[in-house]
């Protein structure tokens, strides 16, 4: 029998976290954090550090495995990850040692959490990275298989878990983007693979399950960029700030920002830490990227340098989410020496993470741009999550006997299931609605 346990990721987007039981043998997928309520805890603490792993779980920084410990925990044989964004491996550090058992991602993801081990100054557990296209036996009756998946950060997968009933497959995240800046394309011919040995079960992303049409690639946005950035080429100094995990969007707007003839300068410390990753792990090439500053003195003295020679600098920076102690937010606040005036141009490639904290800083941060005559453009990006068409796609390419859907609340879920419905799945027959703290038994 298989049972599935949701800790995470089902009641909203964030704190991904599900527990996959064959026949008493456990596999968690995924272990993360909420990324709004772990801002709100780091207002309050100067340092995070195990000692604060029950106040983490008390205020839903992660999730609360502490029953399903004390009851199930022996039976746990691995902790497996699907990608290194913080909301589905931020977690592990603090609640993956008491279990005893391997932790399993692809090399980039395994270099994140080693650095957030080393962050909070905890013993690192047995990490062991893992090759999309490859496979682990984790037991007699299980045998764990990554496959390649894209997303909006390297390196990503989705869990196939071989077992006598069929195969389990958890996609979150994902996209089909058949035309990746950095990476290869999902792997087609391993999920036909996958359906013709038979899926037992998907477990899937529904971030976007109710936006119509499909996902852009992440090519399109390379070419939004590089028209914006010829459009703002009168300006002294061009900011563009974005996710510090896509490593593929930075390197697209360093390419194009060179071959327009303008330098690049990189600051914040979340970019410095994720771009030594990707080079650690060889998913870029050491000197593709300039080197990261994120010290006080060290950017100001850049800055004093970017202010001197207008015209010739792209800075690619963090705080799109207006998040507090970001270097847009830092800068605006006139907290560095650089002042922003109509001559400058900020361009935010990134789309406004829909909570009402980000909502808040960010309207802020629009606000002190518009008094500054600042230049904007703001959205210039594709989501790393799959639209409706996407899902459609991937529910006929393996056609699973039973469909849950994750990574939303109940609107994105509902919706996932509705997709399904075109296809003959029912729901409580073989589609299944799963929310935080919730178990069910398929057979």
């Amino acid at each position: 029998m298989i049972k599935v346990k949701a800790f995470g990721g089902y009641n909203k987007i964030g704190k991904s976290m599900t527990a996959i039981d064959v026949d008493g043998e456990i596999v968690i997928t995924d272990m993360g954090a909420d990324i709004e309520r772990l801002v709100n805890f780091e207002e309050d603490k100067n340092d995070i550090s195990i000692s604060d792993l029950t106040a983490l779980i008390d205020n839903g920084v992660i999730p609360d495995d502490r029953d399903f410990f004390m009851k199930e925990g022996k039976k746990v044989k691995a902790i497996v990850l699907t990608h290194g964004h913080l909301d589905h491996i931020w977690a592990v550090p603090f609640l993956s040692q008491k279990y005893m058992c391997p932790v399993i991602a692809t090399p980039f993801a395994i270099k994140i959490i080693e650095n957030l081990m080393k962050n909070f100054k905890i013993k690192s557990v047995r990490l062991i990275p893992l090759n999309t296209g490859t496979s682990y036996k984790i037991s007699d009756n299980i045998k764990l298989e990554l496959v390649n998946i894209t997303h909006s950060i390297p390196n990503s997968s989705l869990i196939a878990l071989h077992t006598k009933y069929g195969v389990i497959v958890y996609a979150n995240d994902w996209k089909f983007d058949n035309n990746p800046t950095l990476g290869k394309k999902p792997d087609y011919d391993k999920l036909e693979a996958l359906r013709k040995e038979g899926i037992f079960l998907l477990i899937s992303d529904s971030t976007n399950a109710d936006v119509d049409g499909y996902t852009f690639s992440e090519s399109i946005v390379k070419t939004m960029l590089e028209d914006i950035i010829k459009k703002t080429l009168d300006n002294k100094t061009i900011f563009i700030s974005t996710f510090s995990s896509h490593i593929a969007r930075i390197k697209n707007i360093t390419e194009i920002s060179r071959k327009l003839n303008r330098n690049v300068m990189i600051f914040g410390r979340s970019m410095d830490m994720y771009i030594k990753s990707a080079i650690s792990t060889s998913v870029i090439n050491k000197g593709t990227l300039p080197e990261v500053a994120f010290r006080r003195e060290q950017i100001n003295g850049l800055l004093k340098h970017v202010y001197d020679k207008p015209g010739k600098y792209v800075i690619i920076c963090t705080g799109h989410q207006g998040e507090k102690g970001a270097f847009l937010d830092k800068l605006v606040t006139g907290q560095y020496g650089y002042r922003l005036s109509g001559d400058d141009a900020v361009i935010f490639s990134s789309r406004t993470i829909p909570t009402p904290l980000n909502e808040a800083n960010k309207g802020m941060l629009m606000n002190a741009l518009e008094s500054l005559n600042v230049n904007v453009a703001d959205n210039v990006h594709v989501s790393g999550h799959a639209s409706k068409n996407d899902h459609k796609l991937m529910i006929k390419m393996l056609m699973p006997k039973h469909l849950i859907p994750s990574h939303g609340g109940i609107d994105k879920m509902s919706a996932n299931i509705e997709l399904a419905r075109e296809f003959g799945y029912e729901l409580n027959k073989n589609s299944h609605l799963l929310f935080d703290g919730q178990e069910i038994s398929l057979e």
